[in-house]
């Protein structure tokens, strides 16, 4: 058969190399070292296994026995490690045995649910071999009892040739069912059963669902910048609420970099005896499992079996990282409460000698239980290991209207940046190439701004384009690692969690030659930045736009929020803005009370014969209008219907809802607007010929019902509210008692009422306005006494007479 000669030429160069290779071994060249002899039978070994292809590939052109040579071509392929190549030979064959191998092939991908709809279909009960990975692909696919019934069947092999997959499936039945039937913990672990027999009643702790006995963990960082962690828990069930909290372990962990291992899970009986956790028992599953970008974010979950009050959950855990985060450091916090008590908590971090660790306390005005924050250090084998041992940390108990835990838990900060420009250098090298706009992006731009003329327009469009559609995934900053992907790609997925969805914003916005730059911030839910302590602790990112010389931020994951606003959590938060050359340590601003205001206009008509007909607009602004877009975006018709008819019974029992409208639902840009109109039968109070109106002014006494507080009252953001209020009466009814007005300013808040009566026109209004967010827990009992004065003042009403 004639070859072209292309063909024939390459065949010919290649037996040229393979045949002075051969000449080296036979010893024609002067000798070698080892390792380029061994790079010469690495070598070898490639041409005779792609000269083995192509022969393979030629006799199936050739037309010979097609179903033996691609059998062997796909056992070559997969000894190869080529399981991709293998399964397209194997599937091209009808027989049992190539179908088992395409199954085997198929896991080998991590193809589970191919291999397993192969798997069922063979029927090769006498192959061990098929039998071990069904068993194998039935746990990737938690189907324990079937991989259980696949394993049981080797066992009842008794061929001699089984031996290997015998003791394998053994191996795999004990840790699916791993239990340990009458061991006692005093014989396995004597240093725990003590750490039990010693552990407080539940009568000294009322107020919780389980004891943490033991929290001991630790870090240990080489000289080669790798990691590995340890994390050993001991926590005793109390009740129903430590079942519900503990029965599951959840650690999250980076499968890019991280590696996690169980030492043991179980479950310690109240009466002492062991259940081990077996596989069936754990999980190892995506956090972010419809988002493809994220697969690397991960839960390795542990259910423990047979728990009960009473009942020990113990856990330890290695997670080993092969890199820290730019390859030389790292930086995270240890808070000392949880909400539940440690009885005892251990921590250390051993790291090499040259490496200097900063350590910040935080938040130590609540550390009134005497915990140490300080570390003890001390070298061991050449390494500086820092330590510190805790006793008797109470629980949080949670009161309403709390600060978020950041600001009021314990706190110790470790990192071993330098500086600021160390992290913008590094992170700036991660994302400075992903802002570029591709063809797709382009055109984008261009149809979003064909009608916008000023710079606010292009912008106010870009942002609620970044914003609205854009699909947010709630990944928090550094959980599926510190890089953000290409603005190109997030654009084409239409998704992206918080970096992903800045940098498109900024590659956007720059296409246009307005200047924007990514930003990480770290929420307030999180420990906040600060200038003296560079280190890494952001859980977000979001961008900042110059705009007529101003640095404005914007939070492109903030669906409704428009340019010019923040949500609650992103301000007044010290950031690190990243710019092409250099970055700014920059504090966002805290929008003052006139930005974020709610109003309600009520207009009241009383009827003659009592009934009244009325209308309601409520318009929002700042964080009251994201609130209240977001309420009317996922809140369906009906139920927003519904909303509106519980509320119209406040104002009279049995009242209808008429007509309402919602306006600039689809104006990201304009303040949301809501109106509806209602009627009822009532509304005063009859008393005679006097109608008592019901109370007008208000204050939400919540606030203050606690006769003291460990922490500070937290009311999240200033701002305004304001309720206007007009009642028409019939020309048969005049105004007998109307309240006084009254004015309070205090360092806390501005507060007034006003009463104003015309032409059968009662008019109303009060404003209250916030000027500080927090209520430190030692003025409390001051702003409690103020507040509650205030309230018994506005609880007079307005009394109307009908006329004889």
């Amino acid at each position: 058969m004639n070859k072209p000669k292309e063909i024939i030429r390459k065949r010919f160069l290649r037996s040229f190399v393979y045949a002075l290779v051969l000449l080296t071994f036979c010893g024609c060249t002067p000798k070698k070292s080892e390792l380029e002899q061994a790079r010469i039978y690495a070598q070898a070994s490639q041409l005779d296994y792609q000269k083995a292809v192509d022969m393979y590939k030629s006799l199936l052109a050739a037309g010979s026995n097609s179903e033996t040579i691609g059998f062997e071509l796909g056992e070559l392929y997969y000894r190869q490690g080529k399981f991709l190549e293998a399964a397209g030979e194997f599937k091209r064959l009808p027989t049992a045995a190539a179908k088992k191998w395409l199954a085997i092939s198929y896991y080998m991908m991590g193809s589970y649910t191919d291999a397993l709809g192969i798997l069922n279909q063979q029927e090769l009960n006498s192959d061990a071999q098929y039998l071990y990975y069904r068993g194998l692909t039935c746990e990737k696919l938690n189907l324990f009892d079937s991989a259980l019934e696949s394993y049981k069947k080797i066992a009842g092999l008794s061929l001699p040739a089984l031996e290997a997959y015998s003791s394998l499936a053994g191996e795999r039945i004990r840790q699916i069912e791993k239990q340990v039937e009458g061991l006692h913990i005093k014989d396995v672990s004597p240093e725990i059963n003590t750490i039990l027999v010693s552990a407080p009643s539940s009568e000294k702790y009322p107020q919780a669902g389980a004891l943490i006995l033991l929290a001991d963990e630790s870090i240990e960082v080489s000289a080669e910048n790798t990691q590995v962690s340890y994390e050993h828990y001991l926590i005793k069930i109390l009740n129903e609420r430590g079942k519900d909290a503990f029965s599951e372990a959840h650690i999250e962990y980076d499968s890019t970099y991280e590696k996690l291992q169980v030492e043991y899970a179980r479950t310690i009986k109240p009466d002492g005896t062991l259940v081990d956790v077996g596989s069936r028992h754990m999980r190892d599953v995506s956090k972010y499992l419809n988002f493809p970008l994220y697969s690397n974010a991960r839960i390795f979950i542990i259910s423990f079996p047979e728990i009960a009050e009473g009942s020990i959950i113990e856990y330890k855990v290695k997670i080993s990282r092969n890199r820290l985060v730019n390859k030389k450091d790292f930086a995270f916090p240890y808070p000392l409460q949880t909400s539940e008590p440690v009885i005892q908590a251990k921590f250390s971090i051993t790291i090499p000698k040259n490496t200097e660790l900063h350590i910040k306390k935080i938040n130590e005005k609540y550390n009134d239980f005497g915990a140490s924050l300080e570390p003890v250090i001390s070298e061991e084998k050449g390494a500086l290991v820092y330590s510190w041992q805790f006793k008797d940390i109470p629980q949080v108990i949670p009161e309403s209207d709390m600060p978020a835990a950041s600001e009021i838990n314990p706190s110790f900060l470790v990192s071993t940046f330098e500086s600021w420009k160390e992290i913008y250098d590094w992170w700036w090298q991660l994302a400075r190439d992903k802002i570029q706009a591709d063809a797709a992006i382009k055109n984008k731009v261009k149809e979003l701004l064909s009608h916008a003329v000023s710079a606010e327009e292009k912008i106010r469009a870009l942002c609620s384009f970044a914003a609205t559609k854009i699909r947010y995934v709630a990944v928090e900053y550094g959980q599926a690692g510190y890089e953000p992907h290409k603005a190109a790609d997030i654009f084409q997925n239409k998704y992206g969690d918080c970096k992903d969805k800045a940098v498109l914003l900024v590659t956007m916005l720059r296409e246009v030659g307005i200047e924007a730059y990514p930003v990480l911030i770290a929420t307030k839910d999180s420990y906040n930045a600060s200038e003296d302590f560079p280190s890494i602790l952001f859980n977000h990112a979001i961008a900042a736009v110059v705009w007529e010389g101003k640095l404005v931020f914007v939070d492109p994951t903030a669906e409704t929020c428009a340019f010019g606003d923040l949500p609650q959590d992103d301000q007044s938060r010290i950031v690190l803005v990243c710019k092409d050359e250099g970055f700014e340590v920059l504090v966002t601003p805290l929008y003052q009370a006139v930005h974020n205001q709610l109003r309600q206009d009520l207009s009241l008509a009383i009827q003659s014969d009592d009934r009244i007909t009325g209308e309601k607009i409520i318009s929002a602004a700042g964080v009251y209008n994201q609130m209240q877009r977001y309420w009317v975006l996922y809140t369906p018709p009906e139920l927003i219907r519904q909303h509106l008819e519980e509320k119209i019974q406040e104002i009279s029992v049995g009242a209808r809802l008429g007509k309402y409208a919602i306006q600039n639902t689809d104006d990201f840009n304009k303040p949301l607007v809501l109106e509806y109109a209602f009627s009822g039968s009532e509304y005063a109070t009859i008393a005679g010929a006097l109608r008592i109106l019901p109370q007008l002014a208000y204050l939400d006494l919540s606030l203050v019902a606690q006769d003291s507080r460990r922490y500070a009252l937290d009311f999240g953001f200033l701002n305004n509210k304001e309720t206007l209020m007009e009642i028409q009466l019939p020309a048969d009814f005049n105004v007998k008692f109307l309240p006084d007005n009254i004015f309070e300013d205090n360092s806390w808040f501005r507060f007034s009422v006003g009463y104003a009566y015309k032409n059968k026109r009662i008019s109303f209004k009060q404003s209250i306005e916030l000027k500080k967010t927090l209520i430190p827990q030692e003025q409390y009992a001051d702003f409690k006494k103020i507040y509650e004065l205030l309230a018994q003042k506005i609880k007079q009403k307005v009394v109307v007479e009908r006329k004889k």
